[in-house]
């Protein structure tokens, strides 16, 4: 009897289980930068054929490889407690910002293209750079 129960038991034990693959993959992440800095309010130059003022940020962390694969965000803030997205509007003035191997570069002029008064305080800056793959 007990040889006539045990056959079945081991063929539902066959057919009712699985295996089951587990395919366990490593993820390697690599953290974006951020960079913070402060822009003092005698920093910015003024470009009369643009009617803007520019500020250079020395960036020695924008090599070849950042540039040409990896996102630069740039944020500016006047108490260094909220910031704000670059390009930005604000009451009027508009701020751009470019950048290239080595520096970032802020524009601030009019919103209409009249020129406008550099800031007179100093501005805090956090920049990030965003990791990623090239294609």
């Amino acid at each position: 009897m007990k040889s006539f129960l045990l056959l079945p038991l081991l063929l539902m034990g066959v057919l009712f289980s699985s295996c089951k693959k587990e395919t366990i993959v490593q993820q390697v992440v690599v953290p974006n930068r951020t960079i913070t800095t402060t822009i003092p309010a005698s920093a910015w130059k003024v470009d009369n054929t643009k009617n803007t003022y520019y500020v250079t940020i020395s960036m020695p962390e924008i090599d070849d490889r950042v540039y040409q694969t990896n996102g630069v965000l740039v944020y500016f803030s006047f108490d260094g407690k909220i910031y704000e997205a670059i390009p930005d509007v604000l009451d009027g003035t508009t701020l751009e910002v470019t950048h290239s191997v080595g520096s970032i570069s802020i524009d601030i002029q009019g919103a209409d293209g009249a020129q406008v008064n550099p800031p007179n305080q100093d501005i805090f800056v956090k920049i990030v750079l965003v990791e990623s793959d090239p294609a």
